[in-house]
């Protein structure tokens, strides 16, 4: 929809590849994996076959030897795809690998990063407990260290891809005495350990193919080595490490989104008749269509800049609570208006606009709401 000069040949190479594979292997298929609940777990073999998984990590840990722009690509692609608000949260599985890639132990990175990479392992952070949602120094599950290995007790909610993990990456106090941010830390827990219980897929109004839901751990025995980074009481520190990159992949998707909804709203409105004459020859219509493709069009500038400032890491967290800030409140924004604009068609879940519209909303929430975002931005200012 815009001309963008972000990425090199590479770049637009891998979002070949990867639009490929969503055309081929997942919008054919995504009506009955809605059918049947969830999608089939050998998709992200499939997707590491096709060298689509980790592709911004280093080839040195078994990533693809790209960089961030590539994990961009990779999220914009579920935007631009009409399957992608049905599948969810799907492939994307940076925040998780990337937690392993900045913050775990050289060892750590050698033994899970390649399986992230073949789609051996899906793994999914574990951070939001029923008490504590944007909250996170408020983390009840205890980890108590016991000989060589940890105690992990307590509940996590919101396990994006929970059917099909492997891993859980789960943030909890190891320092029970310490009620701050300053008592926990990062455990990585094989999903299928002797203790763990995992509810039935939470029903959500986005109703997708894929699924989230809650664990519960009781006396979990999780080996010491495998304490993220090998030391205790950086749990905060480690998982906002990768928020910022978290923030921007995730606009980025929202932002693709939004040109995907408009591009079909745009073609649906050229063929539709009311009243004699096509939906877009009526003023209103025109409005509403030029107010989108303008903040669109601003949204595409003023996240470019900032992805450029995450490629070259000198991005603030301030400035990625801005982009997640405005690009999701944009992104809802877009998608009321797209489906006013189709009418009746546009309530039906036949009609993708309407499952984009229903997975959209949960983008003001995810990743910390909107108001505890204007909270970073605004402590940024006091600090200015």
């Amino acid at each position: 929809m815009f001309e963008r000069d972000i990425f090199g040949e590479e770049h637009h190479q891998f979002r070949e590849t990867v639009r490929r594979f969503f055309r081929k292997e997942v919008e054919p298929y995504v009506a009955r994996w809605e059918t049947e609940g969830m999608f089939p777990r050998d998709i992200f073999r499939k997707a590491g076959a096709a060298g689509l998984l980790q592709v911004g990590l280093p080839a040195e840990y078994g990533g693809g030897g790209g960089d961030f722009l590539h994990q961009v690509i990779f999220q914009e692609e579920h935007g631009y795809s009409t399957a992608g608000a049905s599948v969810e949260g799907f492939l994307a599985t940076d925040l998780s690998s990337y937690v392993i890639w900045r913050a775990g132990t050289d060892e750590q990175k050698r033994y899970w990063i390649p399986r992230y990479a073949s789609g051996e392992v899906v793994a999914e952070v574990g951070i939001t407990e029923p008490q504590s949602g944007s909250d996170v120094a408020n983390v009840r599950t205890t980890a108590i260290r016991n000989g060589d290995h940890y105690v992990l007790n307590g509940t996590k909610i919101w396990l994006t891809n929970l059917s099909h993990c492997d891993l859980l990456i789960v943030v909890a106090r190891t320092d029970p005495a310490t009620k701050s941010a300053g008592g926990l830390s990062v455990l990585l827990v094989d999903a299928d350990s002797p203790g763990i219980t995992r509810s039935r897929p939470i029903e959500t109004a986005a109703r997708g193919s894929g699924n989230v839901g809650q664990v519960f751990f009781e006396n979990v025995r999780v080996p010491a080595d495998r304490l993220l980074g090998g030391v205790e009481g950086r749990g905060l520190a480690q998982i906002m490490l990768v928020v910022n990159d978290a923030r921007l992949t995730n606009a980025a998707r929202w932002l693709a989104s939004c040109e995907t909804a408009y591009g079909l709203t745009l073609d649906f409105v050229r063929n539709r008749e009311a009243f004699g004459q096509r939906v877009l020859d009526f003023q209103n219509t025109q409005f509403r269509m030029a107010d989108m493709k303008t903040e669109i069009a601003v949204g595409r500038a003023f996240l470019d800049k900032y992805l450029l400032k995450g490629l070259a890491g000198t991005i603030t967290f301030d400035e990625t609570a801005m982009v997640k800030l405005w690009i999701s409140e944009l992104e809802g924004r877009v998608m009321d208006q797209c489906v006013q604009l189709h009418g009746g068609m546009g309530f039906a879940n036949e009609s993708p606009i309407s499952k984009m519209w229903t997975s959209a909303r949960v983008h003001r929430i995810y990743l910390g709401t909107s108001e505890m975002q204007r909270l970073a931005i605004a402590k940024g200012i006091r600090a200015d």
